[in-house]
């Protein structure tokens, strides 16, 4: 076999070098893939479902905490659960210190439950608001949690 011919190790070294290339390419990404040290950040210090009941009742409409609330830190990640067992359809909009919205659930009829996460990144006050028609304004349907640092 002359060295240029098809099959002779000239031709076999391009070609192993492109799947070397190929190899090196699949593991690199399935390293980035993975996560590694930057992916941890990404996830939260820890998780919570906190259950919240939907009340209105003549001009008193409010979100109740049924159980325990646990002490929030920054970097927690809270999934509010609210079942509306009121009579008028409410959301649920997550309003951080800053003043800035950190998530929204949509409106729910009556019997029905909503669910909105969100994560806490900063220590402060935050707002837990009704933006239905004038239950925050007219009826303060609002409550609010305090998250501090971890």
């Amino acid at each position: 076999m002359s060295p240029n011919s098809p099959g002779s190790a000239n031709d076999l070294v391009p070609m192993l070098m492109r799947r070397l290339v190929i190899v090196l390419t699949l593991a690199v990404g399935g390293l980035t893939a993975c996560g590694g040290s930057d992916g941890d950040r990404d996830a939260p210090a820890r998780s919570y479902t906190v259950a919240l009941q939907i009340e209105d009742h003549e001009d008193e409409y409010r979100y109740l905490v049924v159980g325990d609330v646990p002490t929030f830190q920054v970097g927690d990640e809270v999934t509010f659960e609210a079942e509306n067992s009121g009579t008028l359809a409410h959301d649920l909009q997550v309003v951080g210190p800053d003043g800035l919205t950190r998530g929204t659930a949509e409106a729910v009829l009556p019997g029905v439950t909503l669910t909105l996460t969100v994560r806490l990144e900063d220590p402060g006050i935050y707002q837990l608001n009704c933006l239905v028609d004038d239950h925050l304004t007219a009826h303060h349907m609002q409550e609010f949690i305090q998250v501090v640092d971890a």
